[in-house]
């Protein structure tokens, strides 16, 4: 597979919309950067959940390694957090240029998202906890964790709960899609000031700019000696309210919209289909489901 070109190789293994969808650094570096890799494993046969399995236990050293309370530790994290998310892009690539893009596939990579949602944060401050032996710490890490993996689960749950009625319908389904759900390109920053904050708040919390700023911390914290983790611990202490009010405040809106209802019927046309179990809301057969 070497004998591609990188322009071929984009066109095989990017996504149709993959110069205009998704965050900054997605768009202009890690996919550009990930099918040089890509360009450099395929011939090896590597498949491309080996990779997501790769890309997983990079981010799980790293939380690992943040668990440590060093400068070193952090260090250490930075390198493979980074690796974890260049990663994340190869896996993609593989499956498109092999024609091996499966739903299980996708399955395994949103669980690999989740955990490191959740554990990157939990090992900071478990690090802290650690270099500080003060409990609030650890609370900290775990309340931002928590919040972060809440606010990616909303997703999940919302399609869950469409796969839930999409089994009770009964008769002919007509999709209608491109309604809502699918991706489009980042809008424009807000102006204004109470939605900038909002903008703000909304980004510090994906995983990418997490990623990003326990790097550049890391090097700070290198340069200026900081052994006692004073800036980690400033981040942590911004970044854990942060994250716990972008969580409530997405769940709290979700539901006084009533988004998921909103997106199902933007994407299904039900008409007069009828369920084939009415014995009561959201009653299913799988004993996970809301009763």
């Amino acid at each position: 597979m070497n004998r591609f070109s990188l322009d071929e190789l984009e066109r095989r293994c990017q996504k149709p919309d993959h110069r205009r969808v998704g965050n900054w650094m997605a768009r202009h570096v890690s996919r550009p950067a990930a099918l040089r890799i890509t360009r450099v494993v395929a011939p090896s046969g590597i498949s491309a959940n080996a990779v997501t399995l790769a890309a997983w236990g990079c981010g799980v050293a790293a939380a690992c390694a943040l668990a440590w309370g060093t400068i070193g530790g952090w260090v250490a994290a930075a390198v493979l957090l980074q690796t974890w998310y260049l990663l994340d892009h190869v896996d993609g690539q593989l499956a498109r240029l092999r024609g091996a893009a499966s739903l299980d596939g996708v399955q395994l990579d949103y669980l690999m998202h989740h955990t490191i949602n959740l554990l990157v944060t939990l090992g900071m401050g478990a690090g802290l906890f650690v270099r500080t032996t003060e409990p609030l710490w650890a609370v900290a890490g775990l309340v931002c964790g928590v919040s972060l993996l809440l606010i990616t689960l909303q997703h999940d749950a919302r399609y869950k709960a469409f796969i839930q009625r999409l089994k009770r319908l009964d008769g002919r389904l007509e999709v209608v899609g491109g309604g809502g759900g699918r991706p489009e390109p980042q809008p424009p920053i807000p102006r204004r000031p109470v939605r900038l904050a909002a903008w703000i708040a909304r980004k510090a919390c994906e995983m990418h700019v997490v990623t990003n700023v326990t790097s550049v911390l890391a090097l700070v914290q290198l340069a200026v000696g900081d052994t006692r983790l004073l800036i980690a611990a400033a981040y942590l202490a911004a970044i854990a309210p942060v994250a716990a009010a972008v969580a409530g405040w997405t769940l709290f809106h979700s539901q006084h919209v009533g988004a998921a209802e909103r997106e199902f019927a933007a994407w299904y046309q039900t008409g007069d289909i009828l369920l084939s179990h009415t014995h009561g809301f959201g009653e299913t057969d799988d004993t996970n489901a809301k009763k």
